[in-house]
């Protein structure tokens, strides 16, 4: 066996026994790094209605993560990724940037700054509309098509270790100590503050709402009692007041206006 397959092994099994524990992320984050080499790892957690939560870091800048947080992360494309499809797996950048991302915020400003040239997530499940983003960072080598494979063949294991962690804990575990909603619960359901979007009437809002919740057309064309074809009426004029074209815009505006 040689050594790269027996850190593997070992860090597997220390994983195995720290499922459950506060320990959990760590030997998770070992078992991931040591499948390709990086330079720095970052743990997000990303949900489809509330803004992204850090977990944790190695080798990376806390400034970084406190611009991460107050701004950054509305550019973030793994982000708008989980918000508009909940897709969970083995992301490398490479695959998200296209032409106006790479000349953009995340890329030109953030990650520069950052001192990352490459980068590849690994999206678990962590319950409700959550994932946990496991993001292997590189300074000067972009990640190769090999190693993205190695990483794929891997996920059922990252996924596993994963649910097994969730699977043991007590319902009202909180993965960051990030501030809860009203009642101690983490909000799911996102209201449309007062001075936002007064364009909107009081059904439009209602229905913005439910968008903002993550809920597809279909369900809220049930929520409301409307058919779906008016709910895509509906959509359109939402997307004419307030000027943009995309729900990933709508999401923008709403989380900016909270951060502000």
């Amino acid at each position: 066996m040689d050594d790269v397959m027996a850190d593997f092994w070992q860090s597997l099994a220390e994983a195995i026994a720290a499922t459950g524990s506060a320990e959990h992320v760590d030997r998770l984050i070992d078992v991931i790094g040591s499948a390709v080499a990086h330079d720095l790892i970052t743990v997000t957690r990303y949900s489809a209605t509330s803004k992204p939560e850090f977990v944790k870091h190695r080798r990376f800048s806390d400034e970084m993560v406190r611009r991460y947080l107050e701004s950054y992360y509305v550019y973030d494309p793994f982000y708008a990724r989980w918000r508009e499809r909940r897709q969970l797996g083995i992301v490398p950048l490479k695959h998200l940037a296209d032409e106006d991302l790479k000349r953009g915020k995340y890329i030109a400003e953030f990650l520069a700054q950052s001192e990352i040239c490459d980068e590849v997530g690994i999206l678990l499940e962590d319950g409700g509309d959550w994932c946990l983003g496991i993001f292997l960072d590189r300074a000067h080598q972009p990640f190769k098509d090999a190693e993205i494979a190695l990483l794929v063949q891997r996920l059922p294991v990252f996924a596993a270790l994963h649910a097994l962690d969730i699977k043991s804990r007590q319902p009202d575990f909180r993965r960051t100590t990030a501030p809860l909603g009203k009642g101690g619960a983490p909000q799911r359901e996102p209201r449309i503050p007062e001075g936002l979007w007064p364009e909107l009437s009081a059904r439009e809002k209602e229905l913005a709402e439910l968008i903002l919740s993550g809920h597809p057309t279909a369900t809220i064309a049930e929520r409301l009692g409307i058919t779906v074809g008016t709910v895509k009426n509906h959509r359109r004029r939402i997307y004419e007041k307030l000027d943009i074209t995309t729900e990933r815009e709508m999401f923008l505006q709403f989380f900016q206006y909270q951060a502000g």
